[in-house]
């Protein structure tokens, strides 16, 4: 191959690999999120009683929490992107 095609190739892999981290770290936030707001909107802290009735808040939290991540997530990229242009 020549130089040139292998020089293509580097940079590819190289941008294949920034991506998907970048898709694991918005994965984790999300997760991460949904998990906490779910758990909050099941048992708010200031509940007396820590016992849960029902599953459906759990579930409504983990929507909430991971569009929430989802967003989070979005803005990190957004200004890391915008960081690394202005370099």
């Amino acid at each position: 191959m020549l130089p040139i095609c292998y020089q293509f190739r580097d940079e590819s892999l190289l941008q294949i690999r920034n991506n998907s981290t970048v898709a694991v770290g918005i994965n984790f936030l999300s997760v991460l999120t949904g998990t906490v707001v779910g758990t909050w909107v099941a048992v708010p802290p200031t509940q007396e009683k820590q016992e849960i009735m029902s599953i459906q808040p759990i579930l409504i939290g983990v929507g909430i929490g991971e569009i929430i991540g989802l967003i989070l997530a979005l803005i990190l990229i957004w200004k890391s992107n915008k960081n690394e242009s202005s370099v």
